[in-house]
């Protein structure tokens, strides 16, 4: 699970011991200007992904860099509660999936981030 939080301008996606080692990744730190977008949806199953570096135990845990649909994609959640989805542009990755550390929920995380993005295309006064 991840800690996930705005902190100015940057998005920072925060991975705790284990998943570094079972996603061979560090935490991210994104530019708010390169997220397009964030949601929530099912995470992508075992059938649907191709695992280029990390950890693909089907129906465990999947975490790490995968070929999801064409897209090189970052997976890091288990089981098959929703996840954040976290779109971007300009990246190595086209989308993050990613469960969050409670108490927070990726709905919650989801609308952070799209706050953030509001905020960051407002007109400045």
């Amino acid at each position: 699970m991840a800690k996930v939080r705005i902190d100015g301008e940057t998005l920072l996606v925060e991975l705790g011991g284990m998943e570094v080692f079972w996603a061979v990744h560090g935490s991210f730190r994104i530019p708010v200007a390169s997220v397009t977008g964030a949601g929530t949806t099912q995470p992508p199953s075992f059938w649907e992904s191709l695992k280029l570096i990390g950890s693909n135990l089907p129906s465990l845990l999947m975490a790490g860099t995968f070929l999801y649909h064409g897209d090189v994609v970052f997976f890091d959640y288990s089981g098959k509660d929703e996840v954040l989805v976290v779109d971007l542009a300009g990246s190595r990755y086209k989308h993050l999936f990613v469960h969050v550390d409670l108490p927070d929920t990726p709905a919650a995380a989801a609308q952070r981030i799209q706050a953030a993005l509001a905020a960051a295309s407002a007109p400045s006064a």
